[in-house]
């Protein structure tokens, strides 16, 4: 399952690019020949296109349906409830909070469904103590993956890693189950590194809650710099606060250097 999160709340915001009707019908088109059943061979072609305000309802339908029950964190601590329309506001709000800065991206089919998304926010520097937004997070879960996020965050210590430097944070990655496999989320990470680098990005950093999303960073170039295992993260009374299933052992910090 192609999945990263990392969804601080975006407290910066930045001018980014915008792209014109004209310029997304010239994005990256894509097709794969995916053998649909024993009688049928079909092509299946998708566009990637940058993601806007407008979209931004569209975007939580499908992270309903793909991401936020199965997400590691999220189903080891049981965030959503069962129920086929249940979900976390707070989380609905985090995930969406970096639209507004430009940097995001949907992989659409040939017949205009979203089957892959990736949100991207500028990186900032983590605050001292607890954050406000964490403080006032009304989903006691939640509030459970944000303070990981914001430790992780601090101990990884990219601002001061990388001094006077501007990157960009990969957020959420969640693809459609019937189009993983076939490159979707590598093909998203690899048009955002060419943004990046059109936008003079120094770097790009993903906090890998996923063994998935890990293996795909360091395919894709990405070094490793800061890793943190469940069983190490524990609560007051010395338990993990996380035990995703296997292979989901570690959150990691990647980073690739443009």
């Amino acid at each position: 399952m192609d999945q990263l999160i990392d969804i601080k709340m975006g407290k910066i915001g930045i001018t980014g690019v915008n792209f014109p009707a004209e310029d997304m019908r010239k994005m990256t088109k894509y097709s794969l020949a995916d053998k649909m059943d024993e009688n049928e061979t079909t092509t299946m072609e998708y566009h990637i296109i940058p993601i806007g305000i407008r979209d931004q309802q569209k975007v939580i339908a499908f992270l309903r349906r793909f991401f936020f029950r199965d997400e590691p964190l999220n189903h080891s601590i049981q965030l959503i409830p069962e129920g086929e329309n249940s979900t976390c506001i707070p989380l609905e709000e985090y995930s969406t909070s970096s639209i507004d800065e430009n940097l995001s991206l949907m992989a659409v089919s040939s017949t205009g469904t979203i089957v892959g998304v990736l949100l991207n926010g500028k990186t900032q520097a983590p605050e001292h103590g607890e954050p406000e937004y964490i403080t006032n997070c009304e989903s006691p879960k939640f509030k459970k993956t944000l303070k990981l996020l914001h430790y992780v965050d601090q101990q990884a210590n990219l601002i001061n890693r990388y001094p006077n430097k501007n990157g960009i944070d990969v957020r959420i990655i969640s693809v459609d189950n019937n189009w993983r496999g076939r490159g979707i989320a590598a093909a998203l990470v690899e048009k955002t590194i060419v943004i990046a680098r059109e936008l003079k990005y120094d770097y790009i950093r993903a906090d890998c809650t996923s063994h998935f999303t890990a293996k795909l960073c360091k395919r894709l170039g990405f070094d490793s710099i800061y890793e943190l295992h469940y069983a190490d993260y524990v609560d007051e009374n010395g338990k993990p606060v996380f035990l995703p299933s296997l292979p989901h052992t570690a959150i990691t910090t990647y980073v690739r250097k443009l």
